[in-house]
């Protein structure tokens, strides 16, 4: 933790172990970003989050349709059955509950640990209070869309772009004091009668 209350451009003077260890962090929070990114998709692309979080009516398969794409005999059948039905369903408040909780619990810990690696970057000042605000601010946007968006389909598209801001947002937070870390460091210029010496 005394790493994290130093000043900006502490990460290039890390020990090769602590390199490491904060390497691979931000690495596997960026692989855990697509991988949650690709279980979004999984989960909501089906009908999108429009019937998924808003409750936006879907329609059911024509079995009509599907029957005629099989060899075998096409049935037939009444138009109150071959016609699909609409069905609305808005996702349950203890579904809703289940996913803010999670993301309630691992998100704001993810961001602080980011962010603070972020901070420790050399790079200009107001960089540094821009990416923690964006980090924060996207994170929270998105923890709060299901809520937002729960009945109310044309506010449906908040939850991927808000994922996709976050996305990125982190991605950047965490690369950025990847690559940092491993640059040289900075020399000193030698005082006058005096030697250079690393910078601490």
């Amino acid at each position: 933790m005394k790493d994290f209350a130093a000043a900006a451009g502490r990460l290039r003077t890390l020990s090769f172990g602590a390199k490491l260890l904060y390497s691979a962090f931000a690495l596997s929070a960026v692989l855990g970003l697509g991988v949650s990114w690709r279980l979004y998709g999984m989960i909501v692309a089906d009908e999108g989050p429009a019937a998924y979080y808003a409750g936006a009516p879907k329609t059911q398969p024509d079995p009509a349709k599907d029957a005629a794409k099989d060899d075998g005999p096409a049935l037939d059948l009444p138009d109150e059955v071959t016609r699909p039905h609409v069905m609305v369903e808005t996702i349950s408040d203890r579904k809703l509950l289940e996913v803010t909780h999670f993301h309630l619990f691992s998100v704001p810990v993810y961001v602080l640990i980011l962010a603070h690696l972020w901070l420790l970057a050399r790079i200009p000042p107001w960089l540094h209070g821009a990416g923690v605000i964006a980090s924060v601010a996207t994170s929270a946007l998105h923890i709060a869309a299901p809520w937002i968006t729960r009945g109310r389909v044309a506010l449906a598209p908040l939850i991927p772009v808000s994922g996709a801001a976050m996305l990125i947002t982190l991605t950047i937070v965490a690369l950025v004091p990847t690559i940092d870390m491993w640059l040289p460091r900075a020399q000193r210029r030698p005082p006058a009668g005096g030697t250079a010496d690393a910078e601490a």
